[in-house]
């Protein structure tokens, strides 16, 4: 909803949750509108502004010249004006917690491609958190695909991070776009065939039987039967999680990429671990879709931005996924996005009619 020339988004429409403002925060900047967001993550136990979204809103008006109203911690209500474009810079996001890298780098990104020359991003933080993507997934699957759409960035990992004490440290190198986002469309699924799996466990141990219990499950989604794994162990000690801290798995094939990743939420063994993250994969190999759900929402404000029809092939529409295109409909009312149902009833074809914003 538009009025007075503020658009304003209620955040507690779909998954009500950080998503909504982090994307309100880059399509303000880029396109200078003024905008107030209410019932902030009104879906979420503990309500209002976090210390993450404070973050990324404190980070974002301290290279923005803005005006801001109501951002403060547990905050249900705010207004954002920015009062000029992104002036570029190198910047630097210091972290006292375990903050995720990047969901910060969500929110920075589309900004930073709006420059004349390269910008260097060091962001504290954590690399391997629950409920968002890891940077490992991010760095060789994420980046890959924009790459696709014109897009360049380096990305070093100088230090991984954890909940709670955070820790990490990555830094970015993002070049910028003299021209317009190239549309984008994937629509075909295919077998997978090399798997990529980190265990992050409180020693080193044998992980082989863990390998052969995920390639034995999941080879009946790959080519000829046959599913190479390389694994590796992070050492994670936490007072919290002293049997597992989680276990990250990303799937390849000759088109797609998937990361399948669960962070505990609690004390679950490694064996647990293993198979929750397997049943994840199988179900998304199942619906035959071309995304896992973090990558097709990271997908979809950059296809609103490019010039053409972006598609891509997708599971059944998350709330996340929702809560995007809501956001970039009152921002951009001239982007059509368009989700039709495929003869499966949990496969859909994304489509997005970009803008051709010049950068």
């Amino acid at each position: 909803m538009i009025q007075n020339n503020i658009t304003t988004i209620d955040g507690s429409q779909y998954e009500g949750g950080g998503q909504m403002l982090r994307s309100a925060l880059a399509l303000s900047v880029i396109f200078q509108k003024e905008f107030q967001i209410i019932n902030i993550r009104s879906n979420r136990p503990n309500p209002g502004i976090n210390n993450q979204l404070l973050s990324q809103i404190q980070l974002i008006s301290s290279f923005v010249k803005s005006e801001l109203q109501g951002v403060e911690l547990g905050s249900k209500q705010m207004t954002f004006k920015p009062l000029e474009k992104f002036v570029p810079q190198n910047l630097f996001c210091k972290a006292t917690t375990a903050q995720s890298i990047t969901l910060i780098l969500q929110s920075l990104l589309p900004i930073s491609l709006n420059t004349q020359k390269p910008i260097q991003l060091s962001i504290q933080g954590g690399t391997y958190l629950n409920h968002s993507p890891t940077v490992f997934a991010w760095t060789n699957i994420f980046l890959k695909l924009i790459q696709e759409m014109g897009i360049q960035i380096n990305l070093e990992v100088i230090k991984d991070g954890y909940y709670p004490q955070g820790g990490g440290e990555v830094r970015a190198l993002i070049q910028p776009i003299n021209q317009k986002l190239k549309n984008y469309v994937n629509t075909q699924y295919s077998k997978i065939n090399q798997l990529t799996c980190t265990y992050l466990i409180p020693s080193v141990s044998a992980i082989m039987q863990f390998d052969n219990q995920i390639v034995n499950n999941l080879k009946e989604h790959s080519e000829n039967n046959v599913l190479p794994i390389k694994s590796n162990v992070k050492v994670v000690n936490s007072k919290k999680f002293k049997k597992c801290y989680g276990v990250s798995l990303l799937c390849h094939s000759s088109k797609n990429s998937y990361d399948f990743t669960v962070i505990n939420d609690q004390d679950k063994s490694i064996d647990e671990t293993v198979h929750q993250v397997i049943n994840q994969a199988k179900q998304y190999f199942q619906n035959q879709s071309s995304f896992d759900e973090h990558h097709q929402d990271q997908l979809i404000l950059l296809m609103a931005l490019a010039e053409g029809k972006s598609e891509i092939l997708i599971g059944k529409p998350s709330l996340h996924t929702y809560s995007l295109i809501y956001v970039i409909g009152l921002f951009l009312p001239e982007c059509k996005i368009e989700l039709r149902e495929t003869d499966s009833k949990e496969q859909y074809l994304l489509s997005v009619q970009g803008i051709g914003y010049v950068f």
